[in-house]
C-alpha cells in the first residue's frame, strides 16, 4: 500500500510563496492578466459551471429566453472563478472549442463586457458598460448630472451584438455610492433605478442577443445599512421575475474533492494504478473501521468509509461533512478560503515528511504552531485562538503536547484528536452543530495500524484537563471561546497551598484507613508532626507519614522509635518521596471539584444540567485519580520485629472508586505472620500460650498488666485483636494451665487440686420420708457412712443418684491414684420441707404441721424465736385468738435446718349455723358422692368409718375387678343401708370367691353417714381432721 507522497505530487504554485491566482476578479479578466490555459488546467468544472455555461450559450444561439443569471453563493464560494471561466469562454472561440467541446459551435463571436465593484466608476455602471462596447457617446446624456438610463436607452445600446455582461461584486460598490450625492438623492439609488430597467429589458425580445450574469451577496449586503437593504431587495425583486440561480459550487457534495485535487495536484498521478491504489487505501481504512466498530469504539460504517476513501481520495471523507460546518463563517470565503486552506496544508503535508508516511490527507494534518497554518485559523473563528493556545499547540507547552509527552506518544493522538475536535468546532453559525461524540471521532481516526486505546486515553485526559473542551447533553466534544468547568478548577487549584492540600489529603486518608472493625490497629495519625504521635499500651497506632527518599523509615520516624518504650504498639506507612507534588496536585483538584460541586448546590443547580453532570464526571476522575496516586505514593508498610523495624510493599485494591485501607495494612500483615486475627480455637490458643509463656510470661508468676506491657515492648510478640489476650487468659484458667491468685497469674504445671464432693438434695417424699440426693465427685470416687467419716471401706456410690431415709450422711471422694490429695468431707443434712396446714374444728381453728420423725419441730404463737423459745410440736393444737403468727424451727440434733413463718388470717365473725346438739342423732350427706380410687384408700377409709360406733352409711357401691382383665369384675350397689364393717366384710367375700389369687383393685363410693348421735359425728370429724367449715360446703348437716 502507497502512501501519498508515491501517488501524488502537487502543483508547483502549492510551494509557492507568491502564488494569488485564488482571488482574480474581473479586471484581472480586463485587463488581459488571466492565462486562460493555466486557469482551466487548475481548475475542476463544477456541475454549478456547467449548468452556467449552457444557460448563457443556449442564449446566444436563441434557444433561451433565460437573459439574467444570479449567482447564488456566499463570499469565497466560487462566483467569481465561475464568470471568469464564462467569460474566458465566450471572448475565444478556439478555447470554448477546446473546452467545452462541439456543443457550442457556430455562436460566433461574443463582446464581454464586466463590471466589478471594487472599480471606481466616473460615469456610473452604465457608462462603464457603454465605453467597453465602444458606446460611450451613446449614454452621454446621462453622465452630467448622472441619471439612470430607462429601459428603452438600455436597449437601444445593446441590441444587435451578442453581448455578455458580468456583474460582480455590486454590495460594496453600492455601499460607497450611497456616499455620492446626485441631485436630491445619492448615486446608489441611481445605481439601483439604472440597473433594474437594465434588468427589465433584458426581458424584452429585442435583447435576445444579450446575456447578464450577476452575483448575489445577500449575506454581504444584509449586514449594510437599512437604506442598503431595502434598495437591493427592490432590485433584488426586478431581477429574481426574470433570472435563474445557479449555485458555481456545492459545498456539501464530493465536488470540493475534486476541485481541491485538480487545484493542488498535478492532473497526472506519479503511478499508472491509481484506481487499484485507491481500492486498497480504502479496502485497509474500512477494515480499521470495522475492527473499531466491534470493539465498541465506533458506530461509523466501514462501507462509508470505503466509498467515500474512494471518492474522496486523496483527502479523508470527514473533511467535506467538516469544513461545511464552518463554510458559512462571516470572514471564511468558501470554496477560496478552503482552496487557500488546503494550499497551506498540503504544502506542509509534503514539506514535513508527513505525505511520506500517510495514505490520506485529514483533516487534522494541521500545525497549529506554524503561524501561517494558525492564521488561517484565526480567520476561520478567531475567538477559538486561547483555547489553540492552551489546548492545543503552543510550542509544546499545551495541553494536548504535554499530554502526548507524557505518555510519550509519538503519533501525537492526543495532539491529533484535539485538532480534529478543534476543526467541527469552528461553526460561529447561530445553533450550528459543534464537536464530535466519542464515537464520531474515533471513527474519523481509525486508520491503519492506530491505537484506539492511546486515543480512548488522549480523550479522557483531554476532557480532564482542557480548559476550553466542553460536552452537550448529547456527548459531542467540542473547543469553546470561554473556559470550562477544568479551568474554573485548574484556577481553584492555583489558588491552593500544599497545607490546604494537606488538609484535604488527610480528610481522604482517614476515610480510607478509618479502623472500622479495629483488630490491627486502633489509633490512626494521618501525616503528623512527629511530637503529635502518642502510644498507648493496649493500642496499636497506624501511622501515615509523608514518604522519604529510598527505601529506609524516614529518619525523624527513626529516632521517634529508638526512642519509644513502646515499641510494638506502632507501625509506618510511606512510600518514595518523588510522588508526594503529584499527591499534594490531585489532591487541589479534588478539593476544587468539591468546592465546585458546593456551589453548584449553594446555587440549586439540578442534577440533570449539563454543567452538573460534567462536574460530577470530574469529581469521579479527580478522585480516582488521587486515589491511584496514593495508592503509588504510600507503598511501603514499616512494622517492628525482633529484628528492629522491617518493611512490607502494600498493594490497596480498588471498588467503585474506594479501598479499604484497614483491611489491606490487615492482608499485609497476616502474610508477614506479624498479626493474627481473632480466635477461639484450642490449637491457636495452645500455639499462642506457648508463644506467651516463652516470650511475655517468663516467670512463674506476673501480674497481668505486666503480660500487657510486655507485650507492648517486645516487638518480637505479634499483633492480635484487641480482646485476644483476654480471650487467651480466660482460656487459660478455665483449662487449668493458668491459675490467677491475688491478682497475679501462675502459670502451670501446678499440683492437682483436692478431690471435692457435692451433694444436693433434689426431693423429699413426705410419705416415706425419703431424701433423693444428686452425689458428684470430683477426682476420685465417692464413699459415703452414717455416723463418720466414710473411708474405702464404706459404701461406694455408683451412680450420681441415691435415695435415703437417712437425716445424716458423710461423703468422701478418694482418689485411688494417689495423685489428689484427699479433700474435705461433706456432711449431708437432710432438709425436710416445712408443710402445715389449718382447720376448723367444733372446738375451735386447728393447726397442724407434717413432721418427720427424726427431725424435732419447734413453734411459737405470740411471736418470738422458736428455736430457742418454742414448745415442741406432737400433735395438731388449738390457734390462739389474738394469733397473728406461728413461726416454726425444724432442728436436727439442735441444729437449725429451716425456719418458717406463718401469717394467720384474722378470723371473721362466726356466720349464724345450726349448732350441733350431741345428744340427738345426724345425717350428713355429700353433695357429691365421695369416691376411693384404688384398694388402699378404700380400706383405709373402711378402717377409719368402723372406729364411729353405730354409724351406717347410705347410697353406697363397690367396683372390684381384675388389673390384667378389666373384663373381669364385680359391682356391690346397693340402696340399703349398712354398717362399715358389713360392707367391708361382703367385699372381703367377693374377693375371696370370687378373685382368689388374683391382682384385683377396689374402687368403693357412698354419699351419706348416718350418726346415731351428733357426739359421732363430732368424733368423726377429729378424727380424721376435717375442717369443719369447708365440710359444711361440701354437704349438708341434718339433725
Amino acid at each position: 500500500m502507497k502512501t501519498i507522497s508515491e501517488i501524488l505530487k502537487p502543483r508547483e504554485s502549492v510551494f509557492s510563496d507568491t502564488v494569488r491566482d485564488d482571488v482574480l476578479n474581473l479586471s484581472d479578466f480586463a485587463d488581459g492578466k488571466v492565462d486562460a490555459d493555466k486557469f482551466f488546467s487548475e481548475n475542476f468544472e463544477t456541475q454549478g459551471m456547467k449548468m452556467l455555461f449552457d444557460t448563457a450559450f443556449k442564449r446566444f444561439r436563441g434557444q433561451s429566453d433565460t437573459g439574467v443569471i444570479k449567482l447564488t453563493q456566499a463570499m469565497g464560494g466560487g462566483k467569481t472563478h465561475s464568470m471568469l471561466a464564462l467569460a474566458l469562454l465566450a471572448d475565444n472561440e478556439y478555447l470554448r472549442g477546446k473546452i467545452l467541446g462541439d456543443s457550442y459551435k457556430g455562436i460566433g463571436k461574443i463582446k464581454v463586457v464586466t463590471f466589478s465593484g471594487r472599480e471606481n466608476a466616473e460615469f456610473g455602471i452604465w457608462g462603464s458598460i457603454a465605453e467597453q462596447l465602444g458606446k460611450k457617446e451613446q449614454f452621454s446624456k446621462y453622465y452630467q448630472p448622472l441619471q439612470a438610463p430607462g429601459e428603452r436607452a438600455w436597449i437601444q445600446l445593446l441590441q444587435e451584438d451578442k453581448i455578455l455582461i458580468l456583474l460582480d461584486e455590486l454590495p460594496p460598490y453600492l455601499e460607497n455610492a450611497k456616499s455620492i450625492p446626485v441631485g436630491n438623492s445619492d448615486l446608489s439609488r441611481v445605481t439601483i433605478a439604472a440597473l433594474a430597467n437594465l434588468f427589465s429589458a433584458l426581458g424584452k425580445e429585442q435583447l435576445s442577443n444579450v446575456c447578464l450574469v450577476f452575483s448575489d451577496l445577500r449575506a454581504t449586503y444584509e449586514s449594510g445599512s437599512d437604506m442598503l437593504q431595502s434598495s437591493f431587495k427592490e432590485l433584488e425583486a426586478e431581477a429574481n421575475r426574470i433570472a435563474i440561480e445557479i449555485a458555481p459550487v456545492a459545498l456539501n457534495s464530493d465536488e470540493i474533492y475534486s476541485i481541491l485535487r485538480k487545484r493542488l495536484f498535478k492532473d497526472k498521478p506519479l503511478i499508472d494504478d491509481l484506481p487499484m491504489q485507491k481500492n486498497e487505501i480504502a479496502i485497509a481504512f474500512k477494515n480499521s473501521v470495522e475492527n473499531a466498530k466491534k470493539l465498541g469504539f465506533t458506530a461509523y460504517q466501514p462501507e462509508t468509509v470505503y466509498k467515500g476513501i474512494v471518492d474522496s481520495y486523496p483527502f479523508h471523507p470527514s473533511i467535506k461533512d467538516l469544513y461545511a460546518r464552518f463554510k458559512e463563517n462571516q470572514n471564511f470565503q468558501q470554496t477560496r478560503g478552503l482552496i487557500k486552506l488546503m494550499r497551506q496544508i498540503v504544502r506542509e503535508f509534503y514539506e514535513s515528511g508527513q505525505a511520506d508516511k500517510s495514505y490520506l490527507i485529514n483533516v487534522f494534518d494541521v500545525n497549529l504552531n506554524n503561524p501561517n497554518m494558525l492564521s488561517q485559523f484565526r480567520i476561520i473563528n478567531s475567538s477559538l485562538e486561547e483555547a489553540i493556545s492552551h489546548d492545543i499547540a503552543q510550542e509544546g507547552r499545551s495541553v494536548a503536547e504535554i499530554i502526548d509527552e507524557e505518555v510519550h506518544d509519538k503519533a501525537g493522538s492526543a495532539q491529533q484528536l484535539a485538532k480534529l475536535l478543534l476543526v467541527s468546532s469552528l461553526s460561529t453559525a447561530q445553533g450550528a452543530i459543534r464537536g464530535l461524540t466519542e464515537q464520531e471521532a474515533f471513527g474519523y481516526l481509525c486508520a491503519p495500524g492506530v491505537n484506539l486505546n492511546a486515543i480512548k486515553a488522549a480523550m479522557d485526559e483531554l476532557r480532564v484537563q482542557c480548559w476550553y473542551i466542553k460536552a452537550d447533553n448529547r456527548g459531542r466534544v467540542y473547543f469553546q471561546n470561554t473556559k470550562n468547568m477544568v479551568a474554573e478548577m485548574n484556577t481553584l487549584v492555583d489558588s491552593y497551598t500544599n497545607e490546604n492540600a494537606k488538609k484535604e489529603l488527610r480528610n481522604i486518608l482517614k476515610q480510607n484507613f478509618k479502623n472500622k472493625v479495629g483488630d490491627c490497629y486502633q489509633l490512626l495519625y494521618v501525616l503528623p508532626a512527629v511530637d503529635e504521635i502518642h502510644l498507648e499500651q493496649n493500642k496499636v497506632a497506624l501511622v501515615i507519614f509523608e514518604p522519604y527518599a529510598g527505601t529506609a523509615l524516614h529518619p525523624d520516624l527513626l529516632e521517634f522509635y529508638n526512642h519509644e518504650s513502646l515499641k510494638n504498639r506502632v507501625m509506618f506507612l510511606s512510600g518514595g518521596r518523588d510522588m508526594m507534588n503529584k499527591l499534594y496536585e490531585n489532591s487541589k483538584k479534588y478539593k476544587a471539584i468539591e468546592q465546585i460541586i458546593q456551589n453548584m448546590d449553594e446555587e440549586g443547580t439540578p442534577a440533570i444540567d449539563q454543567q452538573r453532570r460534567e462536574a460530577e464526571v470530574q469529581h469521579d476522575k479527580a478522585l480516582q485519580a488521587l486515589l491511584s496516586t496514593i495508592r503509588e505514593t504510600f507503598v511501603t508498610l514499616f512494622y517492628p520485629t525482633k529484628n528492629g523495624i522491617v518493611s512490607s510493599d502494600i498493594k490497596f485494591e480498588f471498588k467503585d472508586n474506594h479501598f479499604d485501607g484497614e483491611d489491606q495494612v490487615r492482608k499485609t500483615l497476616t502474610e508477614a505472620m506479624k498479626f493474627d486475627p481473632f480466635s477461639t480455637d484450642e490449637d491457636f490458643l495452645e500455639t499462642m500460650r506457648k508463644k506467651c509463656e516463652a516470650r511475655l510470661f517468663t516467670t512463674k508468676e506476673m501480674q497481668y498488666s505486666q503480660i500487657l506491657d510486655r507485650a507492648a515492648t517486645t516487638p518480637a510478640w505479634g499483633w492480635y485483636h484487641p480482646d485476644q489476650m483476654d480471650a487467651l487468659k480466660n482460656n487459660c484458667i478455665r483449662k487449668g494451665q493458668w491459675r490467677e491468685v491475688g491478682g497475679y497469674l501462675e502459670k502451670g504445671p501446678f499440683k492437682k487440686e483436692p478431690t471435692s464432693v457435692q451433694v444436693e438434695q433434689t426431693y423429699y417424699d413426705p410419705k416415706t420420708y425419703e431424701f433423693t440426693l444428686s452425689v458428684h465427685g470430683i477426682g476420685g470416687r465417692v464413699y459415703y457412712d452414717i455416723g463418720g467419716t466414710p473411708t474405702e471401706a464404706s459404701t461406694e456410690l455408683t451412680e450420681q443418684t441415691m435415695t435415703t431415709k437417712e437425716p445424716e450422711l458423710y461423703f468422701a471422694c478418694i482418689d485411688p491414684s494417689g495423685e489428689r490429695d484427699e479433700g474435705e468431707i461433706f456432711d449431708f443434712v437432710g432438709e425436710p420441707p416445712i408443710r402445715y396446714g389449718e382447720r376448723e374444728s367444733a372446738s375451735g381453728r386447728m393447726f397442724r404441721i407434717e413432721k418427720n420423725p427424726n427431725y424435732e419441730i419447734r413453734y411459737t404463737t405470740d411471736g418470738s424465736e422458736p428455736k430457742d423459745n418454742g414448745g415442741v410440736y406432737y400433735e395438731e393444737f388449738s390457734i390462739p385468738a389474738n394469733c397473728r403468727f406461728i413461726r416454726i424451727a425444724q432442728l436436727y440434733h439442735d441444729k437449725l435446718i429451716n425456719s418458717k413463718d406463718v401469717q394467720i388470717e384474722k378470723a371473721n365473725a362466726p356466720k349464724t349455723e345450726k349448732k350441733i346438739d350431741e345428744e340427738r342423732p345426724l345425717v350428713f350427706t355429700y353433695n357429691v358422692k365421695r369416691n376411693f380410687a384404688d384398694t388402699e384408700e378404700t380400706y383405709r377409709e373402711l378402717d377409719v368409718l368402723e372406729k364411729i360406733p353405730g354409724l351406717i352409711i347410705s347410697n353406697v357401691n363397690a367396683y372390684i375387678y381384675e388389673k390384667a382383665d378389666q373384663n373381669k369384675y364385680v359391682e356391690l350397689q346397693t340402696s340399703l343401708d349398712y354398717e362399715p364393717d358389713t360392707f367391708k366384710a361382703m367385699i372381703d367375700l367377693v374377693r375371696e370367691t370370687s378373685f382368689s389369687g388374683k391382682d384385683i383393685n377396689i374402687t368403693f363410693s357412698y354419699k351419706q353417714l348416718h350418726f346415731s348421735e351428733g357426739r359421732q359425728f363430732n368424733n368423726w370429724v377429729e378424727l380424721c381432721k376435717l375442717d369443719l367449715k369447708k365440710l359444711q360446703t361440701e354437704g349438708n348437716i341434718r339433725q
